[in-house]
């Protein structure tokens, strides 16, 4: 679902500024994009797509991080309207996810869970054990 070149925005002014629910907030996030035609998905409702001829622009919510992708002039002009609404803060290439590494291609994001499974091992105290490179017979 992302593409291309992916930026990330930290909302200074996320659930903090408004002194409400998250919900009141998301509300808020939700009708002030939709306006330049944003569209809810229906398998995920943290997720909002505008599309138009030449572009697509995909916008996640998570908590008070919204990542944005495709690097055109769509998200350009989807930042610029998100500044005279809420204070917002280009954090560039997005690197970590939820504790997962996101390495980006040329046409692709991928998200390699070595780094993760490694810290999972660490906090659960497995860390120290080592395959002996033999496959289990069931």
């Amino acid at each position: 679902m992302l593409l291309g070149g992916t930026k990330v925005c930290y909302l200074k002014k996320a659930i903090y500024g408004l002194k409400q629910s998250p919900r009141a907030w998301f509300e808020k996030f939700s009708l002030t994009i939709s306006v330049i035609g944003f569209h809810r998905c229906h398998s995920d409702h943290s997720v909002f797509v505008r599309r138009t001829k030449y572009d697509i622009v995909v916008l996640v919510v998570y908590v008070d991080i919204l990542l944005t992708s495709s690097d055109s002039v769509g998200l350009l002009e989807t930042k610029q309207y998100l500044k005279c609404y809420f204070v917002t803060k280009n954090m560039g290439r997005l690197k970590y996810f939820l504790e997962i590494k996101v390495a980006h291609q040329k046409h692709n994001i991928l998200f390699p869970q070595r780094k993760y499974a490694l810290n999972l091992l660490e906090k659960t105290g497995q860390a120290c054990y080592h395959s002996n490179g033999s496959q289990l017979d069931l």
